[in-house]
């Protein structure tokens, strides 16, 4: 027996008693109703705080016929790997059981912890990056240590310049499984690579931040000059 049709998933929608069991907010978050099938994507519903530019969306894909939660942090947009499921009703007690969780997990107007393991570099006594200006041309200071944002394969983004005007951006992340520090850029919301702030495992723990922070004085305005001008 094949899998069923998006447009048959999203006629069930009508009589799927979990979405008149969702709570119309959630702390700083308003629920709204789905936006319908785009390509592979059916959007079943969605969380939004709008004056932080996250929310989170609830869908169904056809690239893997899974429903699954899709976390949006100002540019970034990702997949919670947590919560794939084909079982629409496991799916929903599952959301329903985690909801304030997985909202509290990009709510960044509230404090985040990495875990354990950034410990070690210590990024709760890193003060240089209050130091680092607010807005840098139409770039704006968007995610910062005290409030990191849990990503993708292990890595946590802990500064983040946007641009939302024109979706260029540049974002630095800890990855915990790989002891390193990196950058990645978006130029017109085209994802870019770049290893000019790379701080691998190589340095000791306890200079990696001290590294970084070098790198930073010595490239970053270059770095949203460069993106701004390209």
């Amino acid at each position: 027996m094949g899998q069923p049709n998006i447009t048959e998933i999203e006629a069930g929608l009508k009589d799927w008693d979990f979405l008149t069991k969702l709570p119309p907010r959630v702390g700083n978050f308003e629920l709204v109703p789905g936006t319908g099938i785009k390509g592979q994507i059916l959007n079943i519903a969605a969380y939004v705080n709008e004056a932080t530019r996250c929310r989170l969306d609830l869908t169904y894909t056809t690239e893997t016929f899974d429903y699954v939660p899709v976390k949006t942090v100002g540019l970034h947009v990702f997949r919670d790997e947590r919560l794939f499921y084909r079982e629409r009703d496991k799916f929903a007690a599952l959301v329903l059981q985690d909801l304030p969780r997985l909202l509290d997990e990009i709510d960044m107007e509230k404090h985040h912890d990495m875990n354990w393991e950034a410990q070690t570099l210590g990024f709760d006594k890193w003060d240089f990056w209050r130091t680092l200006p607010k807005q840098v041309g139409d770039f704006e200071l968007f995610i910062t240590p005290d409030k990191p944002l849990a990503y993708l394969n292990g890595s946590y983004i802990f500064l983040d310049y946007t641009d939302f005007k024109r979706g260029n951006q540049i974002y630095f992340a800890y990855n915990i499984y790989r002891n390193e520090l990196f950058a990645e850029k978006k130029h017109e919301y085209f994802p870019l690579t770049t290893n000019v702030f790379d701080v691998s495992k190589s340095v000791k723990d306890e200079r990696k931040l001290d590294r970084l922070a070098e790198l930073l004085e010595a490239h970053l305005q270059r770095t949203m000059q460069d993106l701004e001008k390209s």
